[in-house]
């Protein structure tokens, strides 16, 4: 059976000066954190995603612990994400990935936003209409909010919140460590797509989102 996260509504929710939903609003949201590193036979270190919406935008949390942040030092454009510890999202359009669109996000909220077809065509020129992000390192790791503009969605062909509102939805963690030459690379999914190596550009990779108010 697929896995589904459903995002509660909340009305007129609490937003700060940065854009983003306030920090009390998240009691109300559901909590999932079965993640898992389907490539290793090992436990993940914990991830909690969140996710909520009112009437303007979606917004999501993530909460990880990381004993070993990896960033990159001399970070000059976007696609630095890559080589860093990050958490990503994936947006799908259909359930063969015809069309798609992906944030990769790093402790200190900076993105790789692009949009995809399967298999691995990317355009990284793309960035998401409206969205706001930010991140900032814990005592045990590191976090990150973001908000994505409804609207935006809706022009992307998403459907609008409601009961039909079911969206090919991914969730997923780099997970870097510090090497001797080069970072140590661990990929971590919410959904395990059983392909022989890491790959989170697969359908078989992605869930579903719900949104009904």
């Amino acid at each position: 059976m697929m896995k589904t996260y459903e995002a509660h509504y909340v009305a007129s929710a609490k937003i700060g000066r940065d854009g983003l939903i306030d920090a009390s609003e998240w009691e109300k949201a559901n909590v999932e954190t079965r993640f898992s590193f389907p490539w290793e036979d090992r436990a993940a270190p914990r991830t909690e995603f969140r996710a909520l919406f009112d009437e303007r935008a979606l917004y999501f949390a993530f909460r990880v612990e990381d004993d070993d942040v990896v960033l990159v030092k001399d970070f000059r454009r976007k696609d630095d994400v890559a080589y860093e510890d990050r958490v990503e999202l994936f947006f799908a359009l259909d359930e063969k990935l015809a069309e798609y669109f992906c944030l990769e996000m790093d402790p200190l909220g900076r993105v790789l936003d692009y949009r995809a077809a399967h298999y691995r065509k990317f355009d990284f020129s793309w960035t998401f209409p409206g969205l706001k992000v930010a991140g900032r390192q814990t005592g045990d790791g590191y976090a990150v909010d973001g908000m994505i503009p409804l609207a935006s969605l809706k022009s992307l062909g998403f459907p609008s919140p409601g009961p039909a509102c079911s969206i090919q939805f991914g969730i997923y963690r780099a997970e870097f460590r510090h090497g001797e030459k080069a970072a140590v690379e661990g990929w971590i999914s919410w959904v395990d797509p059983r392909t022989k190596e890491p790959d989170f550009h697969v359908p078989e990779s992605f869930g579903r989102l719900k949104m009904i108010r």
